[in-house]
């Protein structure tokens, strides 16, 4: 999480990648929303599944907490490296001026998934970083190679975007490939101010440090975020 060195600041000031796993569980999904909404720039949540596949109906998408605007929901191939279109882009292209390292960032882009390039494009310069929430983020596994996965991020992170990948499985050794890798414990919905982030790996930047449970209801920002979301979500499970 980027913040100022106080821990006062909102989170993802800085393009940084978040890579949060533990127990599938709606509170997964809610610890991502907390910290995605309560960032300065804009963010968005790209849901990985088939388009019929139901949603949990206590998690952030079924009680509409993320904006209809800003939710895509994507099957897992339409988020595969394009291989083939950036290697005929790049032939097509090419120019005998061009050096190794601006062919190896151009094809790094070209290889991004259609909707991430629009994004990037998208983003106005020198604004704050987009966050870009990736749920049931283990459904991409068997499409990126370890390399796949470093340079992917690489690039994500140098064109102004700040990626949280929700992971909802027993993650590999590849977590250790982003800038932070933060592990859920589990908890009940209701009792989430009990639940705690163990941070195995912090930018850094940021006010987490490594080795340290933080409890969910005292991280700036996303516990106060939590409490309002999920507050109104108890109330409604009253009523």
């Amino acid at each position: 999480m980027s913040s100022d060195a106080s821990g006062t600041g909102a989170p993802f000031q800085r393009a940084t990648s978040v890579f949060l796993y533990g127990t599938r569980s709606p509170l997964l999904d809610w610890v991502a929303w907390a910290f995605a909404a309560s960032a300065p720039g804009e963010y968005y949540w790209t849901d990985v599944r088939a388009r019929d596949e139901a949603v949990d109906p206590d998690g952030p998408i079924a009680r509409h907490a993320v904006p209809e605007a800003r939710l895509r929901v994507r099957d897992p191939q339409d988020l595969a490296p394009d291989h083939a279109g950036a290697n005929a882009a790049i032939t097509a292209g090419i120019r005998p001026d061009e050096s190794h390292p601006q062919l190896e960032q151009l094809s790094d882009f070209l290889r991004l998934p259609e909707p991430t390039r629009s994004l990037i494009a998208s983003r106005r310069p020198g604004s704050p970083p987009y966050v870009v929430v990736i749920s049931n983020g283990h459904l991409l596994l068997p499409l990126y190679s370890r390399p796949a996965v470093r340079s992917t991020l690489q690039t994500l992170t140098a064109h102004g975007l700040a990626i949280l990948d929700v992971f909802p499985a027993v993650p590999t050794e590849n977590r250790f490939l982003f800038d932070n890798v933060w592990r859920l414990e589990p908890s009940p919905l209701d009792h989430w101010q009990r639940a705690r982030l163990d941070v195995e790996k912090a930018a850094p930047f940021g006010p987490l440090t490594v080795g340290r449970d933080q409890k969910l209801e005292g991280l700036p920002h996303v516990g106060a975020s939590l409490a309002r979301a999920l507050g109104r979500l108890a109330g409604s499970s009253t009523a």
